[in-house]
Order: structure tokens, then sequence, then C-alpha cells
């Protein structure tokens, strides 16, 4: 079998088939695996530039990193966040409905309306499941944006205080153009989630899974772009720059724009994926030369409260391998926006530092002065927007079964949900599919 992509989706791919006993080769066009979720060592700084955290309710990715052998990689962190809302920033515990509702984040009447929130995402449950988000469309939660159902339920403060934050700290989308169901299952997720890092930073999963790969005879082969994949005698095709090789079958784990730019797709195939939108943007890593003196870690911003920063995330709170003793180290992130305008402009370290440090220097007075080094990171395939009728899009996919032809499946977060845990669910689904088609064993509780 072959795996295109070694992010958290294909190396779930990967490492799944070859507990069925498969012989697996995972191709990646970079010189490295992990993807989004890697770790970069700079100057003795640990730095995730893009994924941070994940949740105690990533099922799907906490059960593949176990069976890796990578579970002891977990540590609980204090989920100690902020809102920055009236010049000030006010701490909230993430996964905590009581320490939302104690902090002066939200006014009075916001909390008073949120009181009805819990129970409507506890009675929609089967529908907001990440694994079927197409239930959500069944159910008519798909038609409008967040920003519209917030407006008419708990009002303009739920969609500028709550909606607005969560969704462009951590999915790069605005609630005008995120699917009202999408938000709700983000919602349900982190109503009562531990908040968990990955001890040594965030490329620990994927490179856990690369070491199960290769104790099951498995290999990851870097610096390898697929450039083709086609149908041939018993199999397929895959080809590069000067190279052919021959797989039973090949899983597709990158992201839709590097999928559909993959010759040898299907007509229909290529017109599905030209409908997911993804959105660039950039990330800016500093390291300081002091700590950053808060006590939480990531700080978001209501909305209208910054001109280009979305949210700030302070390493050394996360856990204490991130920085070397007595140093600091930011990672920050646009607004959505903000972000794509500086991908599209190719802007260099300097110029999105400007961009970002009037709102850092707010939340973070005097930081202009400890700045030690800056390290600007370009993610042209971001982020997935998760739009009005996306979620009816995913129920057409499945029951059309584009997503899988027999010897060719996709497999990446844009298809079930824009995380870690999509990722990593979308790779175990897609393994289990092949295998059923090619006659491998199924795992129990799979």
């Amino acid at each position: 079998m072959a795996v295109v992509g070694a992010g958290p989706a294909g190396m779930a791919t990967a490492f799944r088939l070859a507990q069925a006993g498969a012989a697996v080769t995972v191709y990646e066009a970079t010189a490295r695996v992990g993807g989004r979720a890697r770790t970069d060592l700079v100057d003795g700084w640990r730095v995730d530039p893009a994924c941070q955290l994940f949740g105690s309710v990533y099922t799907t990715f906490l059960r593949v990193l176990r069976a890796a052998g990578g579970g002891s990689l977990c540590v609980r962190t204090p989920g100690r966040d902020a809102l920055w809302r009236r010049g000030k920033a006010h701490e909230v515990v993430y996964g905590s409905p009581a320490s939302m509702l104690a902090s002066g984040a939200l006014p009075f009447g916001l909390k008073l309306r949120l009181a009805v929130y819990p129970p409507y995402l506890h009675r929609h449950a089967a529908a907001l499941e990440p694994a079927a988000l197409e239930r959500a469309a069944a159910e008519g939660l798909d038609r409008e944006s967040i920003a519209a159902w917030g407006v008419r339920e708990p009002g303009r403060d739920f969609v500028d205080l709550l909606a607005a934050p969560t969704l462009a700290a951590l999915y790069g989308t605005l609630p005008e153009e995120a699917s009202a169901g999408f938000y709700h299952a983000v919602a349900r997720q982190g109503m009562h989630a531990e908040v968990l890092a990955l001890a040594g930073g965030a490329s620990a999963f994927c490179d856990a899974l690369a070491a199960a790969l290769s104790r099951l005879g498995g290999r990851v082969l870097t610096g390898r772009r697929v450039r083709a994949v086609h149908p041939a005698k018993g199999g397929v095709e895959l080809s590069g720059e000067g190279w052919t090789e021959r797989f039973g079958a090949v899983v597709l784990a990158v992201p839709a724009p590097a999928a559909r730019e993959i010759d040898g797709m299907t007509r229909p195939v290529v017109e599905w994926l030209e409908g997911v939108r993804v959105r660039p943007t950039v990330s800016l890593a500093l390291l300081l030369d002091r700590p950053a003196g808060v006590r939480w870690f990531a700080l978001s911003f209501a909305r209208g409260e910054s001109r280009a920063l979305a949210a700030a995330c302070v390493q050394e709170n996360k856990l204490g391998d991130r920085v070397p003793p007595g140093r600091g180290l930011v990672v920050a992130y646009p607004l959505p926006e903000a972000g794509e305008r500086l991908a599209a402009a190719n802007a260099d370290a300097d110029t999105v530092l400007r961009a970002l440090l009037p709102d850092l220097s707010r939340a973070l007075p005097g930081i202009e002065s400890a700045i030690r080094r800056v390290v600007l990171y370009h993610w042209p395939h971001a982020w997935t927007v998760f739009s009005p009728g996306y979620l009816a899009r995913l129920g057409e996919l499945r029951r059309t079964g584009l997503d899988f032809d027999g010897r060719i499946a996709l497999a990446g977060d844009y298809l079930y949900m824009p995380n870690l845990e999509g990722a990593a669910l979308s790779g175990v689904r897609a393994a289990e599919r092949v295998c059923a088609a090619l006659g491998l064993p199924t795992l129990p509780g799979d």
C-alpha cells in the first residue's frame, strides 16, 4: 500500500494499514513528517508553529497514539486561556463552563442567555459527532452561518465574544462564513474537555506513528513528491520526478488543493475537491530573552478588539519543555483575512511582525524589547472553511463514494473536522475501507 502525505492523517492511515498486515510506503514531499503538526528546534526553543493543544474528547487521535506506544506523551495542561475585551485580558479555563460563567469575559446578559445552549447541544448530540457531521445537515443545522444563528438566538454578543474569537484562533474562519452546525460541533467538543499537550512538541504524534510503522516493516520516504496516480493492472501506479512504483492501493492524505493537483484523479473527484475552500495564512514565532510574564497560555480577542491578531500562545505556559530556562516563546496567529492577505503577498518576517506587534504590545507590554529572534511560517493550505452547505457536501461524498473507488482513497481533516481528531479519524476510516475492499483484517473496536 502507498500513502501520500506524512501529516497526522497520512501517518494514521499508514499505521492502521500496517497493523492490518499491509506493506506500507509513505511518500512525503517535504523533508520531514508532521505537516502542520510539526515541532521545530530553533536555538534551543521548541516551536510548535501551527498545532498547539488537543482535547481529551479526541478519541480516535488518542486511540491511535496509544496503539503506537505514544500514550505516555499526553500531558494535561492547566487550560488557562484569556479573552481580550475592553482593553483587558479576562482569564478563563478552557473546557470549564463554570469558569466561563464566573469570568468577566462575558457580560451578565449573555451568561443568562447561554443557559439554554448546553441543552441545545445535548438535544443535537448525535448530529454533532465529528465522525458523521453530515447528520447535522440532515437536521437543518447546516443551512445558515453561526453568525446568523447567533444573532437570532443568543444575540450579537454570542457572535462577537464567543464565536468570532474561537473560530479565528482555532479554525481561521469568520462567523459569517462558518456553518452553524460546524460551530455547534466545535462547542460541544470543548464543553467539558480536558486540555492536553504532547511532551516534546506537536510532532510527537507523527514521530510516534512513524516509529511504530518502521517496527511493523513500513517505510517513510521524505522529499518524494507524487505527481500522478493512475490505475494499473491489479492496483495503482504512482509516479514523480524520475520514478514510478506500483502498489495495491493508495491513500491520498494531503490537503484538498494538493490532492486536486495530482494527475489521474477522475473528473467527479476533482470537481468535488474544487468545492473545498482552503484559506492560506502565516504564523510567527517570537523567541524572547525573558518569559512573557503572564499566566494564561492562549489569548484570543473579542471582535473589534484587535486590528490583525487572532491569538497569541505563550509556550512556556503550555509545558515546561518548550523554552530554555529564563526565556520565553510566543507564537502569534493573524486574523483570518489578515493572514490570507499576508500569505498572498508572500510577506516577510518583518512585515508580519509590524502587522501583529501593535496588538501584541497591548497584551504583552514590553514584548518588543524582549524579542531575540523572529521565525516566520507560511501555510498555503492552512484552514479548510466549513461554510454553510459544506456538511451537506460531506454527506454527498459519503453517499456517492467519491472518496474511494476501490484502489484510490482520500484522507484529510477536510473530510471530517479541521483538527487533529478529524485528521486521525479520516486516516483510520480510509485505511479501514481499503482493508475491507482488499480483504485485509480489521481491528476490534474499529
